[in-house]
C-alpha cells in the first residue's frame, strides 16, 4: 500500500533539483560576468586617469607594449619612476656603478626636485651584448602653440638620444650616468644661486637697518 505514494514523491525531488541546479548555474553565469565587468571597469578608469596626465609622461600603454624583460622596458620603467617623482623606484632600477659615481642621496634629491619635469621618451629600438645593452631612443619635445597654452597631446620635436642599460641578476639596470650628470650640476648651480641671493638680500636688510637715519 505505500509503494504507490513513494513512486508519486519521486517526480517532485527530480523537479526540487533540477530547480535548485538552475539557480544556481545562474548565479554563477551573473558572478562570472560581474567579476569581468569589474576588471573592465577598473581598466578603463585608469586608463582614462593616465590620459589626464600631461603628455610627456610615461603611461603603463607604453611599458606594457614593450617585451617583459627587456632592456627598453626597464628603460621606461625607470623614465616614469622618475617623473613621478618616485625616487626608491628610481634607485632600485639604477646600477650599482651610476649610484656609486653619482651617489645615492644626491640621485633620490634629484629626482624629488626634477622629475615631473623630466621631458617624454619614446623607445625606438636596443642592441643587447651580453649583459650590457644600448637603448635607441627619442627625447620628445611638446611645445605649445603659444605662452601659457596647454602643451599638445603629440610631440613637436624629437632629440635622439641613446641610453646604457646593464644587467645585474636578472634584472636591466639604467647606467647611463652622463646623462645624470648635468641634470646633477644644474640642480647645484640653481642651490648655490639661491643661497646668493639669500645671503644678498639678508646683506642689503641690514645695510638698510644700519643706515643712519
Amino acid at each position: 500500500m505505500n509503494e504507490p505514494a513513494r513512486q508519486n514523491r519521486t517526480p517532485w525531488y527530480i523537479a526540487g533539483a533540477a530547480v535548485v541546479a538552475a539557480a544556481a548555474v545562474v548565479i554563477v553565469v551573473l558572478l562570472g560576468a560581474g567579476g569581468g565587468s569589474d576588471d573592465e571597469s577598473s581598466s578603463s578608469s585608469n586608463a582614462a586617469s593616465q590620459d589626464a596626465f600631461p603628455p610627456q609622461v610615461v603611461r603603463d600603454s607604453e611599458i606594457e607594449a614593450q617585451e617583459s624583460g627587456s632592456p627598453q622596458r626597464a628603460l621606461l620603467e625607470w623614465w616614469q619612476a622618475f617623473q613621478f617623482g618616485d625616487s626608491r623606484g628610481v634607485i632600485a632600477h639604477t646600477s650599482q656603478a651610476t649610484l656609486q659615481a653619482i651617489g645615492e642621496a644626491q640621485l633620490a634629491q634629484l629626482v624629488k626636485e626634477r622629475g615631473q619635469g623630466l621631458q617624454g621618451i619614446e623607445v625606438l629600438g636596443a642592441t643587447e651584448d651580453g649583459d650590457a645593452a644600448s637603448v635607441r631612443a627619442g627625447l620628445l619635445t611638446f611645445q605649445p602653440a603659444k605662452e601659457g597654452a596647454p602643451p599638445p597631446k603629440t610631440p613637436t620635436a624629437s632629440r635622439p638620444a641613446t641610453f646604457a642599460m646593464t644587467k645585474e641578476g636578472d634584472e636591466w639596470l639604467f647606467r647611463e650616468t652622463a646623462f645624470l650628470t648635468p641634470m646633477l650640476e644644474g640642480l647645484q648651480r640653481s642651490r648655490q644661486q639661491q643661497r646668493q641671493q639669500g645671503e644678498k638680500q639678508q646683506t642689503d636688510t641690514q645695510s638698510t637697518e644700519t643706515a643712519p637715519q
